[in-house]
């Protein structure tokens, strides 16, 4: 089927340069026999190429992980919030068990209410090994959170700073959709997300670390990646009524069917038959 598009594509765009003039049955045989060494030798030469493609597909794409990672550098680099985490109620946050004199009392932090924005630092595939994709993933963030507490007998609130970060490796199985699309699926794996709080109490700062576990599956979506090719193509054919207008667009949509995709040797390998539908 490739070397049919290919074949008819060229005679689209060497009828395309010729004259709109009508000619007659005799000047159309003659010019047919002046272009067909030529013909003859573009189809030698398409022959040629063929034979050193694999077959069973009518496309077959392959994308190196570097040439994957300079588009998620470019997302990676966005000055834009990525994700956003509200906080929800959390009674206690830290606790303490206190004596002084033999008098017991209780010094805890309630976190009342808070959010946090993060950006995305890094973002980058490491290697593609046999339909699983590794790759490594950096995100830091800052927010404010309301607390209140008590310290030594005495209520109080804050709202303090605080700053996150994650530093992880993440795997995605591939699969492709019936589609012109790439499907990346994030493998389930629990990440631990870095926190310190520093709360400001009756003249104290008490920092406060602790990891949060995440689960790579509800922190990233499947991710869609679009094939290199475009889902239409537009070709000029002659005009269906003789006048000023000589030719015609017809735009014909792209199919993909029977799709496969295969990520191994640090690339990416998609297959697929392609038709053609009218608009």
């Amino acid at each position: 089927m490739m070397r049919i598009f290919i074949f008819c594509s060229l005679i689209i765009f060497i009828g395309c340069g010729s004259s709109v003039n009508i000619p007659s049955k005799e000047e159309s045989q003659q010019k047919i026999a002046e272009i067909k060494p030529q013909l003859d030798s573009l189809a030698a030469v398409i022959d040629q190429q063929i034979t050193s493609l694999p077959g069973g597909h009518d496309l077959i794409s392959r994308t190196r992980a570097s040439a994957i990672n300079m588009l998620l550098a470019r997302v990676a680099n966005r000055t834009l919030t990525d994700i956003h985490i509200d906080f929800l109620p959390t009674r206690p946050l830290w606790k303490e068990e206190k004596s002084v004199f033999g008098i017991s009392y209780t010094n805890f932090v309630d976190v009342d209410t808070g959010a946090f924005n993060i950006d995305l630092k890094k973002f980058l595939f490491t290697s593609f090994t046999k339909n699983i994709i590794n790759a490594q993933i950096e995100i830091e963030g800052t927010g404010s959170i309301g607390v209140s507490g008590k310290y030594t007998g005495v209520s109080a609130h804050s709202t303090p700073q605080v700053h996150f970060y994650l530093d992880e490796e993440i795997q995605f199985s591939v699969s492709a959709a019936d589609s012109d699309y790439i499907k990346l699926m994030p493998i389930q794996k629990t990440m631990m997300l870095k926190s310190k709080v520093t709360i400001a109490l009756l003249g104290w700062n008490l920092p406060y670390y602790k990891e949060i576990p995440l689960q790579a599956t509800d922190l990233i979506k499947p991710v869609l990646i679009p094939s290199a090719l475009r889902s239409e193509i537009v070709f000029p054919l002659p005009a269906a009524q003789y006048g000023s207008q000589r030719l015609e667009f017809v735009k014909r949509y792209l199919r993909f069917s029977r799709s496969s995709v295969r990520a191994n040797d640090n690339g990416l390998e998609y297959r697929s038959n392609i038709d053609f539908e009218k608009e």
